[in-house]
């Protein structure tokens, strides 16, 4: 008998030893899996802001139209001022009969000039849409605005360091990205639109290295290896180097193809990434021409398409 309760005893024991370390293995799984979100989140948003930066250096806009603001032309003011007064002087001259008949008229005036202030900034401005591609966008860099986003990415640069490192990312690539933030800082206060680029893909392939190394999302990653290389070709234009762009191309070609392997398998949105495989294809055409403007539609219209994948 005592033997049966040692053997429930042990038995018991077992069961319960198992059901902790069942317990405490999906909890850490589950951490980790909510890390890796974590983590995969901060990248997009830094992504993001990336992204934002390379665009407004050369004021690409993912839209073609822009709502511009106006004022509707003197003379016209001048013609409906000159109708005010005719009108105004008739009023004057059939209150001429007393004091109370002057005192009326000047109440009048004095609501109605009231009333056509607080419209007038209204009714002088005018609204239309202007385009805003690459080949009619005549703006200068708002080197204000990239400054501005710059420091507010220090604001959350310690958060997302630490987040990375409790995912286990490589130590050396977190230094790399955090040191070139610095880089990236010191070219933008000197407002050199040829080094910003240079250090804006070298940030780039420092965040696309520590993305490569977390887990999961797979298709993703590849998207960031792919805009990697985009990043490249599109910081060289300024310098011209039209060889070494060709190659950035070449292998983000290269890479793509990797997509489209992975997209047979049942990526479902299989649509997009064969577009994009077109897309990316048509820039090695405005690789051959040489031609700046030409590379930077194919470079916005991929971009965009990248982003829906």
């Amino acid at each position: 008998m005592k033997n049966l309760k040692r053997i429930g005893y042990i038995i018991l024991i077992v069961i319960i030893a198992i059901l902790g370390f069942v317990v405490y293995s999906n909890a850490n799984k589950e951490d980790g899996n909510n890390g890796q979100e974590k983590a995969f989140s901060e990248i997009k948003y830094v992504e993001s802001k990336l992204v934002q930066l390379f665009n407004e250096m050369n004021k690409i806009e993912s839209r073609n139209y822009s709502i511009a603001i106006g004022e509707i032309s003197k003379d016209s003011s001048s013609n409906q001022s000159t109708g005010q007064s005719s009108g105004q002087s008739s009023s004057e001259s059939g209150s001429g009969g007393g004091e109370g008949g002057t005192s009326a008229g000047e109440q009048s005036g004095s609501s109605s000039n009231s009333n056509s202030s607080s419209n007038s900034d209204l009714d002088n401005k005018k609204y239309e849409l202007q385009l805003s591609g690459v080949l009619t966008n005549k703006e200068d860099i708002n080197w204000d605005y990239v400054k501005g986003e710059i420091e507010n990415l220090y604001t959350s640069i310690a958060t997302i360091t630490l987040d990375f490192y409790q995912i286990g990312a490589n130590q050396d690539n977190i230094l790399a990205f955090n040191q070139q933030i610095d880089n990236l800082s010191v070219a933008v206060k000197d407002e050199n639109k040829e080094t910003t680029l240079t250090e804006l893909s070298n940030l780039y392939t420092n965040l696309s290295n520590i993305t490569q190394n977390i887990q999961g999302n797979e298709t993703y990653k590849m998207v960031v290896r792919i805009k990697e290389n985009i990043f490249k070709a599109y910081s060289k234009l300024d310098a011209g180097k039209w060889d070494e762009i060709s190659n950035d191309v070449n292998n983000a070609i290269s890479t793509y193809s990797e997509l489209l392997t992975n997209a047979s398998n049942g990526i479902d949105n299989q649509y997009e990434i064969n577009k994009g495989y077109i897309l990316i294809n048509e820039m090695q055409n405005a690789v051959k021409l040489q031609d700046v403007s030409v590379f930077l539609i194919k470079y916005k219209n991929l971009l965009e398409e990248l982003n829906s994948i």
